[in-house]
């Protein structure tokens, strides 16, 4: 009786632990360790109140199951198709709220969105401030102001640390340039995750819930703890920042639409990590940005002989370009990459990878078509060097 009285000890002991385990993970937690994604929607608005307020960013965090995450923006000129007409889906947040934004954005890029966090401007300065502000790099001075809404920004370049008051103004400035206004905010956003990665451990918990307190959101304390932990595990280049493509809307040359065909790569890529390539499937199109005759030419047989697709060799816009650059679309990086790791180990190091977003295209005339990867060569390559 006695071993017997052990032994039901012992199986009711197991079955506490477990249940223990079971119910004291959050489903942030459960949903890594099976090894799935977890999907944030994230709205940035002015300090009005949900039914009044503007909205001045949207993204979707995916974090990632083995260190890795990424941020997706949408761009505030992406229209939607409503019973009115097409609409700015920023503009459908003071009518359709969070919930209708997350509808929304969960059928366009097919993934599930059970959580959303809403921050405010005064969320954002707190939170920069509880990081102790940021490094940024200001490439210009940036010089706006908007008098309604008492808004004056000055900016001086170069690199410099900001307060919360001076990052908002960083994100916030305007000068209708939609791309660059989101490559600063993805420039915010790995200087915030830098600086929260230096926290002490001894404050890492009392930070997480200043911030939980300074955002209005659906996850729990508990789940914004974990989540706060997953990404504390994701190292620099291992985070990845892109846009939604889109594509001019017919008759309104202002407006976008969605690119259903480069969306879906992107989210492929981005979400499910990258696919095997074999060099055939790299189309690279090489223009000589040097003096040197015939180098387009010469590397376009190099890298034929090696496998890849060569589209075509020309001379680029000129013919002093002081270093290399490779040009991808951003849901072709991993294209960009399996070339430059091709290209001889000599000429590796002054080869600099650009996407389509950073790279003024007018200078080749726009993208090429049937082309993944512009390679521009520049000063000092050679692949028979």
């Amino acid at each position: 009786m006695r071993r017997v009285a052990i032994a039901i000890g012992l199986v009711l002991t197991g079955v506490a632990v477990t249940l223990f385990i079971l119910f004291s993970q959050t489903e942030v937690t459960r949903t890594l360790r099976q090894g799935s994604p977890v999907y944030v929607l994230v709205v940035g608005v002015d300090e009005g109140g949900p039914s009044t307020a503007h909205v001045h960013s949207v993204a979707v965090a995916v974090v990632q199951p083995g260190g890795r995450a990424s941020w997706i923006s949408v761009p505030r000129t992406l229209t939607w198709p409503t019973a009115a007409g097409w609409t700015s889906l920023y503009a459908l947040y003071p009518s359709e709220g969070i919930a209708g934004m997350a509808r929304r954005l969960s059928a366009l890029l097919e993934v599930p969105l059970p959580y959303w966090v809403v921050m405010d401007f005064t969320g954002l300065r707190t939170m920069v401030d509880l990081v102790g502000g940021v490094e940024v790099m200001v490439e210009t001075r940036l010089v706006y102001q908007d008098r309604s809404q008492n808004l004056f920004i000055d900016i001086p370049p170069g690199r410099q640390t900001l307060d919360g008051a001076k990052a908002l103004d960083f994100v916030r400035y305007e000068d209708g340039d939609e791309l660059g206004r989101l490559a600063r905010q993805h420039q915010l956003l790995r200087a915030l995750g830098e600086e929260a990665r230096a926290i002490p451990s001894a404050a890492w918990r009392t930070t997480v819930e200043a911030i939980y307190d300074a955002a209005r959101t659906n996850l729990t304390l508990w789940e914004a703890l974990d989540l706060a932990r997953a990404l504390g595990d994701v190292p620099p280049e291992r985070a990845t920042f892109a846009i939604v493509p889109t594509l001019p809307r017919a008759g309104a040359s202002s407006d976008q639409i969605p690119d259903l065909v480069r969306l879906r790569r992107l989210t492929q890529s981005l979400v499910r990590g990258p696919t095997f390539l074999t060099r055939d499937e790299i189309r690279v199109l090489v223009l000589n940005g040097t003096g040197q005759k015939l180098l387009a030419t010469r590397t376009g047989a190099w890298l034929a002989d090696r496998g890849f697709q060569v589209t075509g060799t020309s001379d680029a816009d000129r013919s002093n370009y002081p270093c290399t650059y490779l040009v991808v679309r951003e849901e072709d990086r991993a294209k960009g990459k399996a070339l430059l790791e091709a290209l001889p180990p000599g000429v590796q190091g002054g080869v600099q990878i650009k996407t389509d977003r950073e790279f003024d295209l007018a200078r080749v005339g726009g993208w090429p078509q049937y082309t993944d990867v512009i390679l521009i060569l520049g000063a000092g390559f050679d692949v028979q060097s």
